[in-house]
């Protein structure tokens, strides 16, 4: 049950009628695991406390350092050095004292992914690297975890959902079905490698706890099967179909033969 300051705080979400107090304790009891506390993560982790998801973990290894603050705004100057995940996670809770976020100084590896992924409701994918991603698609793919995707660099943006696995989602592709994985890892450059605008990660980040409150609350429609390209410097938006492939080595049921 929400008290009088669950109330207040949630006020302005509860008087919608798609969410009301029925909503908002479906939040309260979500489970979401936030993979990587960088740019995209910073967004989605205060986004998400502030509409009231009950139990945020948040994944990530790394330490704050002066390049990453043009972008990651959950941390300020007497962080750098900190780990991201506790300084995401104590901004989570300054933020909203309410939630109960849980910071785990990690990287994903294929030792933990299945234990995190079984444990959480949905998983958002805010990493950094291909390996880390191809992991996590592969690992929701098989746990039967919803998994928002985001990525961002200079000024373009991506964002899709993957509900390959689930129930009634038979036909949705997988992350590997959309982003096969690649040999060469300079067809998927990082930020520190091509730069990034701060503001890019701010949108696709917001995107992303967008698209994770609505698959909390069956709010609307998502964007499973779909795949939003960003791009910042001409202020454009296009959305792409993306579909199942049946030679994918992830979900695929047509293994793909070698002719001689």
């Amino acid at each position: 049950m929400l008290n009088d300051d669950d109330l207040h705080r949630y006020a302005r979400q509860i008087i919608m009628p798609e969410i009301d107090e029925q909503g908002q304790q479906t939040l309260a009891a979500a489970k979401v695991l936030v993979i990587g506390a960088g740019g995209l993560g910073a967004p989605v982790i205060l986004y998400l406390a502030a509409a009231g998801i009950g139990q945020l973990t948040i994944l990530d290894d790394d330490k704050v350092a002066l390049t990453d603050l043009n972008r990651q705004i959950i941390y300020a100057m007497p962080d750098i050095g900190a780990g991201k995940a506790r300084q995401a996670a104590s901004a989570a809770t300054n933020l909203n004292p309410v939630i109960t976020p849980t910071y785990i100084d990690a990287r994903l590896n294929p030792d933990n992914a299945e234990t995190l992924i079984k444990a959480h409701d949905i998983i958002v994918d805010c990493s950094d690297n291909p390996d880390t991603r191809q992991l996590v698609g592969r690992t929701c793919h098989h746990m039967q975890r919803p998994l928002v995707f985001g990525g961002a660099v200079q000024l373009e943006g991506q964002i899709s959902v993957f509900q390959s696995g689930l129930d009634g989602h038979a036909d949705a592709p997988c992350f590997c079905c959309v982003f096969p994985a690649m040999p060469d890892a300079r067809q998927a450059p990082r930020c520190s490698q091509v730069g990034i605008l701060g503001p890019v990660t701010g949108i696709i980040g917001a995107m992303q706890a967008l698209e994770t409150i609505k698959l909390c609350l069956g709010l609307g429609t998502n964007l499973t099967g779909k795949l939003v390209l960003f791009d910042g410097r001409d202020m454009r938006m296009m959305e792409i179909a993306t579909a199942k492939n049946p030679h994918c080595p992830c979900c695929g049921i047509q293994p793909l033969h070698n002719e001689d």
